[in-house]
């Protein structure tokens, strides 16, 4: 007798491949929430860069002049927005179009001047202000684009603004300061390596440290530790925050638990999801493209090619010409903030999937689980009071002592 073991009717295919979850981070990533939620971080990330520009503009170091005129272009002029990628065959072109790469390096650059050799103290400062006003404004909506992504990813859910800006209001101390841990870590040894490095300005001085240098070896070693961790670990902190509701200590453990006991998972994770993310970066800024292009196109149909021209060109047209040309240029930047707004919607959708799944192969929890606020609060322990001999019971519920 044959024994009958059943029909096989489908097959799970994200519990049998779990990297294919990696997907679902593009299709949140052009979520329109999350793409307003990066438009609005980009514009006032530049603004307060701009700001801070001119706080700073009488600096007579040329180096530093140049960084600061650098720092105040557009990200979308920086990333070349409006035209698509030309080419996937070679390298340059993969990581020139990759968005978590794009993303990354505009986040963390102001942090990376931080550690230039080279830098001056005013140099110093203008970066330090530059950092910390980038990780105020990203660590409030990239914190909300992770918790969207996060709730999303878990349940299939979308929570409201209201939600979400009450997760991350909550938690943003712990959003701004998880980064910063280490950091301030490695702002610790230096000061050590500091007194080391007063006490070389003499010839003495040159001996002793070439006896402890040992030490400032050691010293190298721990910031590297940080920084190296640090540099692979921060979207996972916040990915862990999102989901876990967790505070700073608790998202810098899960970073650096999962960075070191997964990182060829880390890496097949990231590698994966940049190459989904070329594909998602390569349409957008295609259609951006092609949007600013045809709609100029059929404008000139009336105007004609040469005032067509003159108006995008800036051209002199008058006070009421000047001030048209004005809010044409604005659409345009909109447009473009928007199109360049799925880099840094895919950097943090994308590493939210992630930390998931390094969750899943660490902890061995599932997919499905992320933190709600409500459901916590909901079925919370009961209220406690002291009893007569002193030890603490279960106060009465006025609602149960009604209905009684």
């Amino acid at each position: 007798m044959v024994e009958d073991r059943g029909t096989l009717r489908a097959i799970a295919w994200q519990e049998a491949f779990p990297g294919l979850a990696l997907f679902s981070a593009l299709r949140m990533a052009l979520n329109i929430r999350a793409l307003l939620l990066a438009a609005v971080a980009i514009t006032g990330t530049t603004a307060g860069w701009r700001i801070c520009n001119r706080i700073f503009s009488d600096t007579e170091i040329p180096e530093l002049r140049t960084q600061m005129e650098a720092n105040q272009v557009y990200p979308w002029e920086r990333l070349n927005v409006t035209m698509p990628v030309a080419s996937l065959e070679s390298f340059e072109s993969w990581r020139d179009g990759n968005p978590l790469v794009l993303g990354w390096n505009e986040i963390s650059a102001p942090f990376e001047r931080l550690y230039a050799s080279e830098a001056t103290f005013t140099g110093f400062v203008y970066w330090l202000v530059c950092a910390l006003w980038s990780l105020v404004v990203w660590g409030f909506f990239g914190g909300a684009i992770t918790r969207m992504a996060a709730v999303s990813f878990a349940r299939r859910e979308s929570p409201s603004w209201k939600q979400l800006a009450g997760f991350v209001r909550q938690r943003f101390g712990a959003y701004f300061s998880a980064p910063l841990l280490p950091i301030l870590g490695t702002f610790l040894v230096a000061i050590f390596l500091a007194v080391l490095g007063f006490i070389m300005r003499v010839g003495p001085g040159i001996l002793v440290a070439g006896i402890v240098w040992p030490l400032v070896l050691i010293g190298g070693f721990m910031m590297a530790f940080l920084l190296i961790v640090l540099f692979f670990g921060w979207p996972l902190m916040w990915g862990s925050i999102s989901a876990e509701g967790t505070d700073s200590f608790g998202a810098l453990s899960h970073a650096y638990s999962y960075t070191y006991q997964r990182p060829l998972h880390y890496l097949m994770y990231a590698v994966g999801s940049a190459l989904i993310g070329v594909l998602g970066w390569f349409l957008v800024s295609l259609f951006a493209f092609w949007i600013i292009s045809l709609s100029r196109w059929g404008v000139s149909w009336g105007s004609g090619a040469a005032q067509i021209n003159e108006i995008f060109s800036g051209g002199e047209l008058g006070t009421l010409g000047n001030a048209g040309s004005a809010l044409i240029q604005f659409w345009l930047h909109c447009v473009n903030t928007l199109a360049l707004a799925f880099v840094f919607s895919y950097l943090w959708t994308s590493t939210t999937v992630i930390y998931f799944l390094l969750r899943r192969l660490v902890d061995a929890t599932e997919l499905d689980e992320v933190f709600m606020p409500e459901e916590s609060e909901l079925h919370g322990l009961p209220p406690l009071k002291t009893g007569p001999d002193g030890v603490a019971q279960v106060a009465d519920d006025p609602v149960m002592a009604g209905d009684g």
